[in-house]
């Protein structure tokens, strides 16, 4: 929103500057997002008189007009056609920066003396394009009559404008008269009231207004207005408008923009003679119904719009745009003025689907207070009468089904140190409250006082007491609020357990080569019958045994009719994963961490249990230069990869026991068990079975329920620093018999460096010269580290003698040298 400062000079005196205004308001809530200087380029040009004008004496078209302004008095040659004695112009001098009339594009020149046919001219009257006002160049401007003559025109026509940010919260200060009121409430002033006819002995007729559903037009008051001439506003309210954004139009819509600018209350003229009846009806469109708007666009409406219409027509959208078949032309002489409210809701979808943004539409959408309606009548009546005094006033009428009243909140003062973190006295508290018009009253109790305040129905952001609070904070100023750190505790992270056991696995299982799929929880009664080799029965992954179908859950409302069934088990989702990537890919490791819907009692829900499964089939490795590979994926794999997992989850006494399972290959099937609970199983899928599901390949299968390491895993961790300085490596060759392991000699390694050694690894085997037979020689890379210090040399050569004799003493070797 545009705001004039003159204008809102003319409602709150003040000396301020424009920058401190737009700070003041911006610290508020009221953001100034930047500021235009119309005039600043003006620094030569004067308002000045006419005092003559004579033929050119070379030229037909061509004027001299002798023109002064104060201490400045000279001749300039002009082609001006409305140029005349008298008048009061905008002066340019030598030097003056104008805007080029006669270029397509924004450029400014800078004006010099030149001779026009023979005569010398000093300077030019000035049309609105060269001083950047508009567009006007078919003459030049003319100003008031009661322009100071001799004054610099940027210091009587220029001026700043503040462009504002208005949230849809702000609806109250969508005008000058909103901006007046909080910069008033700021400055500790009144607000100079604004002039507006009294109507109170105007006949009304009330009955001429049908308003069909009050929940979509609250309040809708009009005034019929006779004797009126048609013609341009006055210079002075032309300018206001355009430097508030609006291009004037004629002197009765120009009022109408004018009040909505000043008051926040859109408003619109009708020309009452057009209408085929003097009633007005507010109702909703009728399907299919069209009406050609102000910009001659014809336009379908819908039942969701609300319209205008007298009593066979549409002659307004309302809270849009006006109709052609009533608008406001030369010949028009008796006004139907409107001034309403309609519903935001309403006007924004008829503007969104009508694609016709308005002024008016962006101030309804918003929210525009009811009672504003009466008093833009009686300003729009005295503006009239000011500029067209002829103008009366034949009726007036005013349907208001539910009046609104102020909203009371009730707020404890301790509300105000409580949020803002500050104590503000208590009768300051109150004179802020009353500078906003909120109308505070203290009420004594016995938690202390609370404050009631009364909000004006155009603050309709006020309803809670924390609302009131943040009045109180804004006006005091938000800058005064103190600078702390908040206190308190903060929570302690809870990690899920079972989440966290689930991105182990994942992070396990992608390290071992497998992908992570994601598939849906509900499969069919095919699927699940696919596990079994004769597709007879259901088997029990963990249990063996089959299962009649009925016990398994189904879902009342399956995504797709094929879908029935909460899986009880994940590998028929990844074996058709398998089948479908076999087509394309030599090579297919997946697996899937999810719930599975275990039955338990009838009538209860399921047992869901977290668990992850795996499926690897096809070539170990992809083929080499000549063809060959390591062969196929198979059991082996998949227990490898299970390994891993149950590695990285810290599982300990965990085992492997064979077992026979319908659903996989015999001979080629393993339990995992935890102690004596089996808590998984690892197989190859049975041929009949992954023929079931179309795959041609050895398929390793496991299934793995996770639940048991929920609460365990963090127990298995442990967190140790890292030492800040430099480790040192060491290499052990180590000579031992071919019966000795690996992980004994290391064993021995570690318990001779202690904790000292960070990391023992493994990384050569040796047979051959200068080995004994039935002996081979084992190389080990030792990081040696302290937490504490930097070893040093004769450390390190103690830590190796210590290696060196438990090595020959606890496995029978010796170091290579």
């Amino acid at each position: 929103m545009l705001v004039p400062i003159k204008w809102l000079r003319e409602l709150v005196p003040t000396d301020l500057s424009t920058e401190e205004i737009g700070r003041r308001l911006t610290l508020a809530g009221l953001e100034a997002e930047s500021v235009t200087r119309i005039g600043e380029e003006w620094n030569r040009v004067f308002v000045a008189v006419v005092e003559a004008v004579e033929r050119h004496p070379d030229a037909d078209r061509l004027v001299l007009a002798t023109v002064a302004a104060g201490e400045h008095r000279l001749t300039v040659v002009t082609g001006a056609p409305n140029i005349a004695a008298g008048q009061r112009v905008a002066l340019a001098l030598s030097g003056a920066r104008l805007v080029d009339a006669y270029s397509e594009e924004l450029q400014y020149k800078t004006l010099k003396p030149s001779v026009i046919r023979g005569v010398k001219s000093e300077g030019m009257v000035c049309s609105e394009k060269e001083l950047g006002l508009s567009d006007e160049h078919e003459g030049i401007l003319v100003l008031a009559d009661d322009a100071p003559v001799g004054a610099p025109l940027r210091d009587y026509l220029g001026d700043d404008v503040i462009e504002f940010e208005i949230t849809p919260n702000l609806v109250h200060a969508f005008s000058v008269n909103g901006i007046a009121r909080e910069l008033a409430a700021i400055l500790a002033i009144d607000v100079n009231p604004i002039e507006r006819a009294d109507l109170s002995s105007a006949e009304r007729h009330d009955d001429r207004i049908i308003i069909e559903d009050a929940s979509l037009c609250a309040r809708y008051a009009l005034a019929v207005i006779d004797n009126v001439t048609i013609g341009p506003s006055p210079e002075w309210m032309q300018r206001r408008l355009a430097a508030a954004g609006m291009r004037p139009v004629n002197n009765v819509v120009d009022i109408t923009n004018y009040v909505m600018a000043e008051i926040g209350q859109p408003m619109h003229p009708f020309d009452a003679s057009q209408m085929v009846s003097e009633t007005v009806i507010i109702r909703r469109a009728h399907p299919g119904e069209t009406i050609e708007t102000i910009d001659h666009v014809q336009r379908t409406l819908d039942e969701q719009m609300l319209v205008i219409a007298d009593d066979q027509r549409a002659i307004g959208l309302a809270g849009v745009m006006g109709g052609v078949n009533s608008e406001i032309t030369d010949a028009t002489t008796t006004v139907l003025l409107e001034s309403a409210s309609f519903n935001p809701k309403t006007t924004r979808r008829t503007a969104r689907v009508l694609k016709l943004p308005s002024e008016a539409a962006a101030r309804f959408q918003r929210g525009v207070d009811p009672n504003l309606a009466w008093p833009a009548i009686e300003r729009f009546v005295a503006l009239l009468r000011e500029i067209d005094p002829a103008a009366s006033v034949r009726y007036v009428a005013d349907a208001y089904p539910r009046p609104r009243e102020r909203a009371v909140v009730r707020m404890k003062y301790s509300e105000v140190e409580r949020l803002l973190g500050m104590t503000i006295p208590l009768p300051v508290v109150l004179e802020i409250l009353g500078r906003l018009d909120l109308a505070p009253v203290v009420e004594e109790t016995d938690d202390g006082p609370v404050v009631v305040v009364s909000a004006p129905t155009y603050r309709s952001d006020i309803n809670l007491p924390a609302d009131v609070v943040e009045e109180v904070a804004r006006i005091y100023g938000y800058d005064t609020l103190p600078e702390r750190l908040p206190e308190g505790q903060s929570v302690p992270i809870v990690r899920d357990p079972a989440r966290l056991v689930d991105r182990v696995v994942q992070d396990a299982l992608v390290a071992a080569g497998l992908q992570h799929v994601i598939t849906y929880s509900m499969i069919s009664d095919s699927d699940l019958l696919s596990l079994s080799p004769e597709r007879a029965s259901i088997p029990d992954l963990l249990g063996g045994y089959a299962r009649p179908e009925a016990d398994y859950v189904r879902a009342t409302n399956p995504l797709r009719s094929d879908w029935e069934l909460m899986r009880p088990s994940m590998l028929p989702s990844l074996l058709k994963i398998v089948a479908e990537n076999r087509k394309f890919s030599p090579r297919v490791a997946i697996f899937e961490t999810a719930r599975t819907y275990q039955p338990v009692a009838l009538d209860e829900l399921p047992d869901e249990r977290r668990g992850v499964a795996i499926a690897m089939g096809g070539a170990r490795s992809s083929p080499d230069w000549h063809g060959a590979s390591d062969g196929e994926l198979d059991f082996f794999d998949a227990k490898g990869a299970v390994e891993i997992m149950l590695d990285r989850l810290g599982a300990q006494h965990v085992t492997f026991k064979p077992v026979s399972h319908p659903s996989m290959h015999p001979g080629r099937s393993a339990a995992v068990c935890l102690g004596d609970l089996q808590i998984g199983i690892i197989g190859e899928a049975h041929p009949n079975v992954a023929a079931n599901f179309e795959v041609d390949w050895r398929v390793a299968v496991a299934e793995i329920d996770l639940e048991a390491f929920t609460g365990t895993l963090l127990d298995n961790w442990r967190v140790e620093p890292v030492s800040r300085f430099q480790p040192i490596r060491q290499d052990f060759a180590v000579v031992v018999d071919e019966s000795v392991v690996a992980t004994d000699v290391q064993a021995a390694i570690q318990a001779a460096a202690g904790p000292l050694a960070a990391s023992i690894n493994l990384f050569d085997i040796y047979r051959g010269r200068g080995i004994d037979d039935g002996r081979k020689s084992l190389a080990f890379a030792v990081t040696l580290s302290a937490p504490d210090r930097q070893l040093a040399e004769h450390e390190i050569d103690r830590i190796r003698g210590k290696i060196e004799q438990n090595i020959r003493k606890r496995v029978g070797g010796t170091l290579r040298s």
